[in-house]
């Protein structure tokens, strides 16, 4: 029995065998021949509805039949199945091209697919003969192509959201919003239209949670009003019921941030529904609920474990990851706006190899930028963040821990040689690709000591080098106003403090405040001229390359004079169209009066009052002053600010002066030497509380109608 049972186990193995030979020819490898037979040369679309992919066969001896076969494969596809259809075929030649239909809106959309030539093995299974390659050119399809818009400046800030109008005093042009993705889906029992907003993707209706959504809408629209370039930072936090939104291999409570799962099709679809959801109402040129035209793909991706978790993974595994959800939100962004840019973060820690956790930031460049490119190039743009080393060092140019040299293999790149990273870029991936440093901030508190003008300093050194650098975009301060949870670790970053007991609560205004309202207007060198003294050079042409003043003045501001007047004579009236503005609960009119209610809720340095757009300007020239009659009650320190303020384009004349409150008082300000009186666009009548004060319950902003004279 035993020697007889030898030749049958051995024709057994045989048949097993021949088996699974049987069963890798019906469902193929895609890296077999990938390499040699055949090439993937351009995959477009040629108009809205249609996408060109064209091949071409080196050696028509080395395929198999007469014909070759176009497939569309999904990112989880390892292979062609039994099952699959061919998109198209042709008659092999040494150069094909395929014409299919994109089917944007319908399941069988072809937008996110990877296209591949196969070749009919005898046996009539299909086999890949060449390499996989996405769609190139999503933004051929797109709804919206208005151009990219053009800032004033690179100034920009991470906008407290309670402090909107307090943006807009500091003549904030960019600014950048976290959006957690997993955050916007709604829950069984909130996927109605009282709770939540539907939305029909591929014919599947999503639901995303309304309250959200508006919270969005509301800082959003503000910021459009004042022309903000908005950035959106898309998160994916852990969600009990969702896990399965994150990476497979990273399923593991207790990282900031996850890596998405674009491993599933199903997933897939859901992700991709809540970006073209956010795209859809984000990206109209009318922008009726806000705008957002750059997209940044997780945060400091570059740090893995904390911010992007997938698992633990090779450098090469978690770039092509990384790719693979960078690649879907491009599609979905630029096919609706088709000049959207998205953008990989990054942090400072350019060759620095011993945070665990962390690859370093140039590897990890280099190796997103040859995932994406080797399945199809795509544009792509850097969001960096050249953090001071170490962080609670404001003097960044002091190179404290000498952690930056002027070399590429600099273990830092940030703002005291972020020459390097823009040389880099340009020389390596080319001027086209962009770069916005989207975060970063100086402490005003170092080792409990006040270091407030170093922090300054900091900032006007910094927004100076970036406006003097074509490959750069912005420059966006992170803090608005101090956070708790950063002042425990050293880090006071805001222009504001914030208030005792409160996590990010506006406060008290920093001397930062000041130079950062001002570094891009003509007045930047008068705010900014003390900061030489401190970073220790006579004037800014020893510290920038070609320095020129003329580049920094970005916006006119004029300091106006805002006095109390015993009387006045109305020469002409203004229209009477006036709108509540900032911490205004109520407004009501009756007669020549216009009241205005506090609305308590809001942080008390949140300014109020009164504003009118005057659509095609107004003219200040033969009555060239600006009269009205205000009574402020409910300041508790029985003084208040008020503020009136003019606008002509990127040209402002603000004025102010503290008043008695309680009382009516007689105001007027002088335009006939604003050479910008004659189409003036929109005025603003506001309140503020005097320094350390504040509002009582009831407080109430009185305001007879203004009006011109002389």
């Amino acid at each position: 029995m035993t020697t007889s049972g030898k030749p049958f186990r051995r024709i057994r193995r045989l048949i097993l065998l021949f088996l699974l030979f049987l069963t890798f020819s019906a469902v193929p490898r895609m890296t077999s021949l990938a390499a040699n037979t055949a090439n993937i040369t351009s995959c477009r679309l040629i108009n809205k509805k249609k996408i060109n992919v064209i091949a071409s066969v080196p050696s028509l001896k080395a395929v198999n039949g007469k014909k070759c076969y176009l497939f569309a494969l999904t990112l989880s596809d390892s292979g062609i199945t039994s099952q699959a259809v061919p998109l198209r075929s042709a008659a092999k030649a040494k150069s094909m091209t395929f014409t299919v239909p994109l089917n944007s809106s319908k399941a069988t959309s072809l937008l996110y697919s990877r296209f591949v030539l196969a070749q009919k093995n005898p046996n009539g299974a299909y086999f890949p003969i060449s390499n996989a390659v996405y769609l190139t050119n999503p933004k051929k399809s797109a709804t919206y192509k208005y151009s990219f818009p053009t800032a004033v400046s690179k100034k920009g800030l991470q906008v407290n959201a309670a402090m909107i109008e307090d943006a807009e005093e500091l003549n904030v042009h960019h600014s950048v919003l976290n959006i957690v993705i997993s955050d916007l889906f709604a829950s069984a029992s909130q996927q109605n239209t009282t709770d939540s907003i539907p939305y029909k993707y591929q014919g599947t209706t999503f639901w995303f949670r309304k309250g959200l959504i508006r919270s969005y809408d509301q800082q959003l629209t503000a910021l459009k009003k004042t022309n903000t370039i908005v950035s959106a930072v898309l998160l994916l936090r852990w969600r009990d019921d969702m896990t399965y939104l994150i990476y497979p291999s990273g399923r593991e409570s207790g990282h900031a941030y996850y890596a998405w799962n674009t491993a599933d099709a199903s997933v897939r679809k859901q992700l991709q529904a809540v970006i073209s959801f956010l795209a859809s109402r984000y990206s109209t040129a009318a922008a009726v609920n806000g705008q957002i035209v750059n997209w940044i793909v997780g945060n400091e991706v570059n740090d893995y474990n904390v911010y992007n978790y997938a698992g633990q993974k090779t450098l090469d595994q978690y770039a092509m990851i990384y790719a693979n959800q960078f690649r879907l939100t491009y599609n979905t962004v630029s096919s609706i706006y088709s000049n959207a840019r998205v953008y990989i973060s990054l942090n400072h820690l350019w060759n620095t190899t011993t945070v665990p956790g962390t690859f370093p930031a140039r590897k990890m460049l280099d190796a997103f930028a040859s995932s994406l490119s080797s399945q199809g190039r795509i544009p792509w743009n850097l969001a960096y963040h050249p953090y001071s080393s170490p962080l609670t060092e404001p003097k960044f140019w002091e190179n404290a821990n000498q952690q930056l040299t002027g070399a590429l293999t600099s273990p830092v790149i940030n703002m005291g040689n972020i020459g390097l990273l823009t040389s880099y870029i340009r020389q390596n991936y080319g001027e086209n690709t962009r770069i916005i440093l989207s975060e970063q901030g100086y402490t005003s508190v170092q080792n409990g000591y006040n270091v407030e003008k170093e922090q300054s300093a900091a900032i006007a050194y910094s927004y100076y080098l970036t406006e003097a650098d074509d490959m750069i975009d912005s420059f966006i301060m992170n803090r608005h106003v101090d956070h708790t949870a950063e002042i425990e670790q050293g880090l006071n970053l805001g222009l504001w403090t914030t208030q005792t007991g409160e996590m990010e609560s506006a406060d008290r205004k920093k001397d930062s405040w000041n130079v950062f309202k001002y570094m891009d207007t003509n007045l930047s060198q008068k705010v900014t001229s003390s900061a030489l003294s401190i970073i220790g050079a006579k004037n800014w042409k020893e510290l920038i390359s070609g320095f020129n003043s003329s580049l920094y003045a970005k916006t006119s501001v004029t300091i106006g004079n805002l006095t109390r007047v015993s009387g006045y004579t109305k020469g002409a009236n203004l229209a009477a169209a006036w709108s509540g503005y900032g911490a205004v609960s109520r407004l009501s009119k009756a007669g020549q009066q216009l009241t205005a209610i506090h609305d308590p809720s809001r942080n008390t340095n949140v300014v109020w009052g009164f504003s009118q757009e005057f659509g095609s300007g107004i003219k200040f020239t033969s009555n060239p002053v600006f009269y009205t009659t205000v009574n402020i009650s409910g300041a508790q320190a029985n003084y208040a600010v008020v503020k009136i303020r003019f606008f002509s384009g990127n040209s402002i004349l603000e004025s102010e002066c503290t008043i008695n409150t309680g009382q009516p008082v007689l105001l007027g300000v002088s335009l006939a030497n604003w050479k910008y009186r004659k189409n003036v666009t929109r005025i603003q009548v506001l309140a503020a509380p005097i320094t350390g004060s504040g509002w009582n319950q009831a407080a109430i902003f009185s305001m007879k109608l203004p009006v011109r004279g002389k």
